[in-house]
């Protein structure tokens, strides 16, 4: 995996709305392939178990996951996080749920793939509660954005009231020396961290 140029955001908390709204649209991680989601979500992510049982619906490459133990993350896999959906059709994709059986079907029905020990991205999207759950994690570790959602950030009046400092490759920039390097370079993906100051 080529080595992406690091772009580190200290900011003031709480942390800004507009940096979480990133995965909505989906950022991508660099995990361990071959694992299965229940390690993921434990081992990498560093989610307590009261942290995961609030993640009550999971998307697999676009299929509901039941069994954390029984699907395995692969190479340039989509990961969906979300607190409970309304209505009837958030009951049916609610994980273990009573009304779960109604889409068997779609479910995903997991199968082990020999990719353990491999490292690779997977894209991860989150959804309501789970933007302040996960999100804070994920930004703290390093995700991976493109330029154009990196640009579409960096034009949000909004993140630059609580930004204290950027820097890139331990080089301080102002606001207009990252919007003039975003205009310039041919560099299409970053890793983006994001600390933030003590409440």
């Amino acid at each position: 995996m080529n080595q992406l140029p690091s772009i580190l955001f200290l900011v003031s908390s709480p942390l800004p709305a507009r940096l979480l709204r990133i995965f909505q649209k989906g950022a991508q991680v660099e995990v361990e392939l071959g694992s299965d989601l229940l390690t993921l979500l434990t081992s990498e992510l560093r989610l307590s178990k009261q942290g995961i049982e609030k993640i009550q619906t999971i998307f697999w490459q676009g299929k509901p996951v039941d069994d954390l133990a029984q699907c395995v993350t692969t190479e340039n896999g989509e990961l969906a996080l979300s607190a409970a959906l309304p209505g009837l059709v958030g009951a049916c994709l609610r994980r273990g749920g009573v009304w779960s059986a109604l889409r068997d079907s779609i479910s995903h029905q997991g199968k082990r793939i020999s990719e353990r020990g491999k490292r690779g991205l997977i894209t991860i999207k989150l959804f309501n509660f789970m933007l302040q759950e996960v999100g804070p994690l994920l930004l703290n570790r390093g995700v991976i954005v493109t330029k154009e959602a990196f640009v579409e950030l960096c034009n949000s009046t909004f993140l630059w009231d609580q930004v204290i400092r950027v820097s890139s490759e331990e080089k301080q920039l102002t606001k207009d020396e990252m919007r003039e390097f975003l205009n310039k370079t041919d560099i299409n993906h970053f890793k983006l961290l994001v600390s933030q100051t003590p409440e």
